[in-house]
């Protein structure tokens, strides 16, 4: 899958985010004459599913046309929001959408218009039959997830995406550190325990440190919870100019253009190629020691590794090597 940025403005401004810094690069949205260009490699690249992500997505007026060609092409959408769109929008949208992924705030720290238009966009989602996940980030200020439980049984979620928040490409947003991501997967493990209570499925979004969980954790979310991995993959996150990143957080690992790619599975080789130097830089000692490195776990995040200080005894280590070059170009 890849995911689409068709824009990167937002009417919200969550301080975990690490794409709100994106909007300075790419002020426009997606045009129609660029996604015309991309349509068609999507349907020759042998792509499971599209996402279409922001900012906030349904910001961009042609977002519907843009989702029923991409059906109509033969590829499964999924739509990554914040769920602050019309009722209007959305019975537009249900018959196009594979899976609606909410990002679920507290409303509590809304405007009243805001959770109002939350709450009436997901009562009638649920009236339509489409198919609804939340995704929770824990960050420094959005620990409390017990809004969430109760939003699960009043709209009938039963999958929830979570992670913990990672630090932007100038790690400038509300992101944990290496050294917290301890303490905050033991928080995220109650939080899927809380959750298979209520027979709601969970995915973890990328990777973690394995070590960072206690072994009753590890093998709890190995067991539960989907895609729960020590090593991620790109994400390959395209952004309006189909350029596209391994991810936001590790920006400077891009290529200039997606359509310059023979298939899916090239784009995603030399975004994974890209960061294979990087995955051994900054690596605590006790990686190279531990028979998991690089082979079911990569050490930590990548993006938090990149913000590690040596000052923590986080630094690089163990003859750890620098990061690759920034870019990585076409084929």
């Amino acid at each position: 899958m890849i995911k689409i940025f068709v824009t990167y403005r937002c009417n919200l401004a969550c301080p975990y985010c690490f794409a709100t810094r994106m909007r300075q690069e790419y002020p426009g949205d997606m045009t129609r004459e660029t996604f015309a260009r991309l349509l068609p490699w999507m349907r020759g690249a042998g792509l499971p599913a599209a996402a279409f992500i922001g900012g906030e997505p349904t910001l961009h007026p042609e977002l519907p046309e843009m989702i029923a060609a991409t059906v109509a092409a033969g590829i499964p959408a999924a739509l990554f929001t914040n769920g602050l769109f019309p009722v209007s929008l959305a019975d537009r949208l249900a018959p196009l959408v594979a899976n609606f992924v909410v990002n679920y705030n507290d409303p509590a720290g809304y405007a009243p218009a805001q959770a109002a238009m939350l709450h009436a966009t997901l009562t009638r989602l649920r009236q339509l039959g489409a198919r609804v996940a939340f995704s929770k980030n824990f960050s420094r200020t959005g620990l409390d997830y017990g809004y969430l439980l109760d939003a699960l049984d009043r709209y009938g979620v039963t999958t929830v995406r979570y992670d913990i928040s990672r630090p932007n490409h100038d790690a400038d947003n509300d992101h944990f550190t290496l050294d917290d991501t301890r303490q905050i997967m033991s928080h995220a493990a109650s939080f899927v325990k809380a959750c298979e209570a209520r027979g709601v499925r969970t995915g973890l979004d990328c990777s973690v440190r394995l070590c960072d969980l206690c072994d009753e954790d590890r093998r709890y979310l190995e067991r539960v919870s989907m895609k729960f991995s020590g090593v991620c993959h790109p994400c390959a996150d395209v952004h309006p100019d189909l350029s596209a990143s391994y991810c936001l957080p590790m920006r400077g690992i891009s290529v200039p253009d997606v359509t310059a790619f023979a298939d899916h599975a090239a784009l995603m080789w030399r975004l994974a190629e890209a960061a294979r130097p990087i995955r051994l830089a900054n690596v605590s000692a006790a990686c190279f020691e531990c028979k998991d490195f690089m082979r079911r776990c990569q050490g930590g995040c990548m993006a938090l590794k990149r913000t590690a200080s040596p000052a923590t005894g986080e630094g690089e280590a163990g003859g750890a090597r620098q990061a690759a070059p920034a870019e990585a170009g076409n084929p």
